[in-house]
């Protein structure tokens, strides 16, 4: 592969974000993502949702992806739905760069904090994002919707207990 440079998706990348969330579920045991949830993608209209947004990002070298990030907005604050790179490119600073696409997206449109929700004990979840100067957040800094997300992870069979809030200050 040539040199992964990372971009606004286009409609076309569409169709190759499911089987990067696919093969990086991979990466989790049974006990972080239950086989009933495993297999699950976003929604082609939540994709299409933060594409029309301009939240939808892609990593690859023009002719393929190999990982993308999209962005929403969670109690006032930017907020990383999601980021996934394909396993075997990983290691490579493909989600760092994701990182800080959606970080400079953020600061562009004057958020003056990102959010995500990852899992506490994985090399590749918080710590990596504490190397990104990420700080964990405690439950009474969780705004109604971050709670609410955390609250529909724990109904869809994620157990919570591992999972963790964090905040980089922009």
């Amino acid at each position: 592969m040539a040199t992964v440079s990372i971009q606004l998706a286009e409609r076309r990348h569409l169709a190759d974000i499911p089987k990067i969330e696919l093969a990086a579920a991979t990466m989790f045991s049974e006990a972080d993502l239950p086989q009933t949830i495993r297999h699950r993608v976003t929604p082609v209209s939540a994709l299409e949702e933060a594409l029309k947004a301009q939240r939808l990002w892609v990593a690859g070298d023009g002719a393929e992806v190999v990982g993308f990030a999209a962005a929403g907005i969670v109690d006032g604050a930017a907020y990383i739905d999601e980021i996934d790179v394909l396993p075997e490119f990983g290691r490579r600073g493909i989600g760092t760069g994701l990182v800080h696409t959606v970080a400079d997206w953020a600061r562009a449109e004057n958020f003056s904090t990102l959010t995500l929700i990852t899992f506490s004990h994985l090399a590749w979840n918080a710590p990596f994002y504490e190397k990104l100067g990420f700080e964990r957040m405690i439950s009474a800094e969780h705004g109604r919707e971050l709670m609410g997300l955390i609250e529909e992870e724990r109904r869809i069979g994620i157990d919570i207990t591992n999972r963790v809030a964090m905040r980089l200050n922009l």
